[in-house]
């Protein structure tokens, strides 16, 4: 089960991904076969699928590291593999990011306060997972570059 997050409005993801709500009022969908559900919050977020993958995309101020559409991406090796492949395939400047600060991190750091336990605990339970982060301004360009990049990480399993 592919899992979406999104720390901005999810209309262009549920457009994106053609995705329908189920029963439960949660967005679903599949792409290339595989299972899709967007989240609504991060509240109570449930960790118990071992085979789960989990999406974020938002939102990241440009400064003097980041310029306006730089993709930041912080994620588990497997993905992480996956996105530079897709990045490099369409030719989209990406940075890798780190969410805790750190002298000697040889990434840049980005302050996701809200993110940064969540990441932690996933690396933990060793769960597959990418955050990607567009650098303001975002606009539906940028919008449909994250559905795509997100779109091709997951079809290449």
């Amino acid at each position: 089960m592919n899992r979406l997050i999104s720390e901005i409005s999810s209309d262009f993801l549920i457009q994106g991904f053609g995705l329908h709500e189920d029963e439960k009022q949660i967005f679903i969908g599949k792409v290339g076969g595989q299972e899709i559900q967007l989240l609504p919050t991060l509240d109570d977020f449930p960790l118990e699928a071992k085979d789960m993958k989990i999406f974020c995309v938002g939102l990241a101020e440009a400064s003097h590291h980041f310029r306006p559409g730089d993709v930041l991406m912080t994620g588990s090796d497997d993905l992480l593999d996956r996105a530079f492949q897709v990045m490099d395939d369409i030719e989209q400047r990406c940075v890798v990011v780190s969410l805790t600060p750190a002298q000697e991190s040889t990434h840049l750091y980005l302050s996701k306060e809200q993110m940064e336990p969540l990441v932690q605990e996933w690396r933990r339970q060793k769960i597959s997972f990418l955050c990607l982060w567009m650098v303001d301004p975002i606009e539906s360009e940028g919008k449909a570059k994250l559905v795509t990049i997100l779109r091709k990480v997951i079809l290449k399993d």
